[in-house]
């Protein structure tokens, strides 16, 4: 059981959200594990958007639960009031999450609404989300959270330390790929051992690729990660067919353009479960 935070640690953007939703539902499908995607954002309905169209909730057969409860935007709310009441378990934390694949993948979604009372609601909400990774993770086989960038710093801090794994996400930029290498090695909740440097929207048709800039810049052997810019994700993650596209992806040859995407999410969860593998070892986990 593991916790995995995507975490943006540039002001550039780099997809943080749409690679947390690529990885999380890659790891699903492809894994037989039970995986908690956890949103930390205030009016961001990219991972609703990304599974559920607005109209029509699609079904998927086996794969969906029978259960009644689908919680549209009250969920974390809901598991607010359960944690008050000190009656929680980490069963109780799947009651308030949507399903997406009956016993692989479901979410917690974030909080919406624009008024001023959702936006201090918001601001003690964020207080919780260290203990709800916590409780998920004694149910969960994985936990992915997408960190996001409103998040005030102390909370911040305390959801990277308690994520056993931290995918740091940067922009194919030489100066950000150097200010994030220089934190990893200067920060005491950010460390080689459990930071996995990850470029966002990366493209391999540029003399800063992934082979030169570990090799010149970072001046390392293992290729640095990278979640290539895919155009059937992002068009997926606005028309709620993330598992459609994941589905049709199965199918995939090495000769199909979009082999490599799927490719280094597959290199990602390997390094990701490495270092897993090495934190248990040691019994950091």
């Amino acid at each position: 059981m593991s916790i995995i935070t995507f975490w943006n640690g540039t002001e550039d953007e780099v997809g943080t959200t749409t690679s947390s939703i690529a990885f999380a539902t890659q790891v699903a499908i492809e894994h037989n594990i039970r995986v908690l995607l956890i949103s930390t954002s205030l009016n961001d309905s990219t991972i609703k958007d990304s599974f559920w169209q607005e109209s029509k909730k699609k079904s998927f057969g086996i794969f969906t639960d029978n259960r009644s409860k689908m919680i549209e935007n009250n969920g974390l709310e809901g598991l607010d009031r359960v944690i008050r009441s000190n009656k929680v378990t980490p069963e109780a934390v799947r009651d308030y999450t949507k399903i997406v694949l009956k016993n692989r993948l479901e979410i917690l979604l974030g909080l919406e609404g624009t008024d001023e009372a959702m936006q201090k609601q918001y601001m003690i909400m964020q207080e919780k989300y260290p203990q709800i990774m916590e409780l998920a993770d004694h149910y969960y086989d994985m936990v992915i959270v997408d960190l996001d960038k409103k998040i005030k710093n102390a909370t911040r801090l305390e959801i990277l330390k308690k994520s056993h794994i931290v995918v740091t996400m940067v922009s194919q930029k030489a100066k950000s790929i150097q200010k994030i290498n220089e934190l990893i090695k200067q920060n005491d909740i950010l460390n080689e051992e459990n930071t996995v440097m990850t470029i966002g929207k990366y493209m391999d048709n540029t003399r800063y690729n992934a082979k030169n800039i570990t090799r010149n810049l970072l001046k390392k052997r293992d290729i640095i990660n990278t979640i290539p810019y895919n155009n059937l994700l992002f068009e997926a993650t606005q028309e709620g067919k993330i598992i459609d596209l994941y589905f049709n992806f199965i199918r995939l040859r090495e000769k199909d353009e979009n082999y490599y995407f799927v490719k280094e999410i597959k290199r990602l969860y390997a390094n990701i479960k490495g270092k897993i593998e090495i934190l248990q070892m040691e019994r950091k986990i």
